[in-house]
């Protein structure tokens, strides 16, 4: 059955566009940020996606640790994209704040919740798989 956006409430509403864009744009994001990350070589879709990331280089000394391992990769980026819906769709928006689109201000707080969230799962799975660059040269010095 497919309900006409119109019918549902607007509140639902806001809370659906703000989760669909952020999840949208958290997936467009999710490689230059590990690129940044990781200083692996992964860019934005439209510059060739991880088509320079070092995990593709047979005499790189370090591989991205979202690349070389599909289970940090795909937990990481998950998580980090389902934290932000979930953050998009739970979030209180105070009543004098409501003046601007509610969406938008669900949106922001949703992109936010996802670049903290990612950079969490970054440090986390540099320092397991001992990455010295990017992030993980942050996390390593900081450990030691």
């Amino acid at each position: 059955m497919i309900v006409a956006m119109n019918t549902i409430k607007p509140l639902f509403k806001y809370k659906l566009i703000a989760a669909s864009l952020t999840g949208f744009l958290a997936l467009i994001a999710i490689t230059p940020l590990c690129g940044f990350l990781f200083q692996c070589g992964c860019d934005w879709p439209w510059l060739g996606l991880d088509a320079g990331c070092n995990y593709h280089d047979l005499h790189a000394e370090h591989k991205c640790p979202w690349c070389a391992s599909l289970a940090t990769g795909v937990l990481s980026t998950a998580s980090a994209t389902l934290l932000s819906a979930l953050a998009v769709m739970i979030a209180p928006v105070p009543c004098f704040l409501r003046v601007v689109n509610e969406w938008v201000l669900r949106l922001s707080f949703g992109l936010a919740i996802f670049a903290g969230s990612a950079l969490l799962m970054a440090a986390i799975a540099a320092v397991r798989q001992d990455y010295p660059l990017g992030v993980g040269s942050l996390m390593l010095n900081a450990t030691i």
